[in-house]
């Protein structure tokens, strides 16, 4: 049965701080893939994962105010669902596949999660993006595609296609994350749902064969970030600002992910940028550009939980 309609803030700017935290997510997480690389020369894909929702968990639940959140059999039902589905179908799904194709190809396949997250959003809570969101979306997939342009080797297919999972089941993660952060705060549904994956992995990586850890201080340095600044701040600011503007524009924003990376790669690894790809970190500049123009608000809604 489809669930009602999700409501958004009326006030204009609730909406333009939506839209900073969605895009500075989307900043911060252009750095996963290269430390994503240099963790998984030392660690499992799922004690990588595990790890990172570990910290995670430490870093947000000591700053839920638990004295003022109560959690009904419907939210714990959240929390169970996307703690489980962010574990073991986002993260370790893309993680899996980043192992086993190469970070242009991975980076690539973030294009499709703007157009998924558009139908999906128009389907779940009925919203109905502007023509000009439309626009933003096809801009940003054709930017992410000149700016990652054709993968080198040691792509695989089984790689890509874990990949394209992953992005399919984040935007289902995306849709019942904000449902919960609208019932508990932000917070309190980033916070709940790492802990509860972490567990989930926790058991999965002992049954695959105990505990790893990094061997090497950039392995942990590459943890460390992954966990704190890539997935505790990041998917708290996302999350926080998905219930404040439209799923499909945070879809959009989401895509300057790959335009950092690539920028980082430059920097950091002396990797080179073609004509195409400078084109096409344009086209994402501006797409996300059209994606934080203001439009006419949406209907009053409740004040919105910050925490």
């Amino acid at each position: 049965m489809r669930p009602d309609a999700f409501a958004l803030p009326a006030d204009p700017g609730q909406r333009r701080h939506g839209l900073a935290a969605v895009f500075a997510a989307a900043v911060l997480w252009g750095v996963t893939f290269v430390l994503g690389k240099v963790a998984l020369n030392e660690i499992t894909p799922t004690w990588l994962i595990a790890w990172r929702f570990g910290l995670a968990s430490l870093c947000l639940l000591p700053f839920v105010r638990w004295r003022r959140l109560t959690l009904s059999g419907e939210d714990w039902r959240l929390i169970a669902i996307g703690g489980t589905t962010a574990a073991l179908v986002v993260f370790l799904l893309q993680f899996e596949g980043l192992a086993r194709t190469t970070a242009s190809s991975a980076a690539l396949l973030v294009a499709v999660a703007p157009p998924l997250m558009a139908v999906a959003a128009l389907w779940v809570d009925r919203e109905r993006p502007t023509p000009a969101t439309w626009a933003a979306i096809a801009l940003s997939a054709a930017g992410v595609l000149l700016l990652v342009g054709k993968p080198g080797p040691g792509r695989t297919l089984l790689g890509d296609a874990l990949c394209f999972l992953a992005m399919v089941g984040a935007v289902g993660w995306t849709l019942l994350s904000r449902r919960l952060a609208y019932r508990t705060g932000a917070l309190a549904a980033t916070a709940l749902q790492f802990a509860f994956g972490f567990a989930v992995l926790l058991v999965l990586g002992v049954w695959r064969g105990g505990p790893s850890v990094p061997a090497s201080p950039a392995g942990w340095v590459a943890v460390l970030t992954l966990g704190t600044a890539c997935t505790a701040l990041t998917f708290w600011l996302f999350t926080w600002g998905l219930v404040r503007v439209e799923a499909a524009r945070a879809g959009v924003l989401s895509n300057v992910e790959p335009a950092v990376g690539a920028a980082l790669g430059v920097v950091l690894l002396g990797e080179t940028l073609g004509p195409l790809a400078v084109v096409g970190g344009a086209l994402l500049i501006l797409a996300a550009l059209l994606a934080s123009r203001p439009d006419a608000p949406p209907e009053p809604s409740p004040d919105l939980p910050l925490a």
